[in-house]
């Protein structure tokens, strides 16, 4: 895996650079203990850094995790409560809806009574004219 931070090893050795004059030499066994310490102490070096990236990448993984669980715990309690509050809301609603229905049929009445006293108001003023023009005779 890759590290989020860039780690920079400087190459550094203790042996002196290849040149045509010692490319041809062997080196001996002290100088490649020297050199084979160098690269192992470089490689470790390395290893701890990907290590430890990646160590930081999965600590960040699971606090992320740990906020993602938190939120949906929230969520859960939310929609938990909104559930509750519908259902008290809906036994609410079934124990008005007989008086809703009641309020429904003394609308329709009230409606008939008002035709009804139109009807009559009507009627009085056409007796009322018959009444006038009787009186006049």
């Amino acid at each position: 895996m890759e590290s989020d931070k860039s780690t920079v090893i400087p190459v550094t050795s203790s042996q002196p650079e290849q040149t045509p004059e010692n490319q041809g030499q062997e080196k001996t066994p002290e100088q490649l203990e020297v050199v084979s310490h160098d690269v192992f102490d470089k490689l470790s070096t390395y290893l701890q850094a990907e290590l430890s990236g990646t160590k930081d990448t999965y600590a960040l993984l699971e606090e992320l995790n740990t906020i993602a669980i938190d939120q949906y715990t929230n969520l859960s309690h939310s929609a938990t409560q909104i559930k509750d509050s519908l259902h008290d809301l809906d036994v609410k609603y079934k124990l008005l809806l007989p008086y809703l229905e009641q309020l429904n049929q003394l609308d329709v009445s009230v409606a008939s009574l008002e035709q009804a006293t139109l009807r009559l108001d009507a009627y009085t003023k056409v007796l009322e004219s018959k009444f006038k023009k009787l009186e006049k005779r």
